[in-house]
């Protein structure tokens, strides 16, 4: 049975190059979602049917926007209409205390990826490093026992 990696990102495009790399790994499927509440009820259902997602790769601003300052100071802030890469983690966390959360973010080296770290995320990895380089980190990840 392929293992799942579940990617929550509000880019699409994000969304369809990160399954394309991910997507090349041996035995792998890709589960997406374009928001944290449907990568809460992503990682649920399949939770739900005893195959929870493996790593759940996550970006940290989740609030459809890139452009709008105000948007994003807000959702960092939760206080957005939607939940951002920490609470996302935090109820993926309360789903499955053991699931494997890495952020793959433009945010990693801020106080935002600081605090994607302590709700319990194993990797924040900058979103600097390459698409192929990141699905490396993927595989090393995979092909470790246990």
């Amino acid at each position: 049975m392929p293992k799942t990696i579940l990617v929550i990102d509000d880019e699409p495009d994000i969304q369809a190059i990160l399954t394309a790399y991910l997507e090349r790994i041996d035995d792998v499927t890709v589960a997406s979602a374009l928001s944290g509440e449907d990568g809460v009820d992503t990682y649920r259902a399949h939770a739900d049917r005893g195959t929870p997602p493996v790593l759940v790769v996550m970006d940290l601003n989740l609030s459809g926007s890139n452009q709008d300052e105000d948007i994003i100071a807000a959702h960092r802030r939760g206080t957005g209409d939607t939940i951002d890469g920490v609470e996302t983690a935090r109820r993926i966390f309360d789903i499955n205390p053991d699931a494997v959360i890495w952020g793959y973010t433009a945010w990693a080296d801020t106080d935002w990826g600081d605090r994607l770290r302590d709700a319990g995320a194993h990797r924040v990895v900058d979103r600097i490093v390459s698409f192929k380089d990141f699905s490396d980190m993927v595989t090393q990840f995979l092909e470790q026992p246990g």
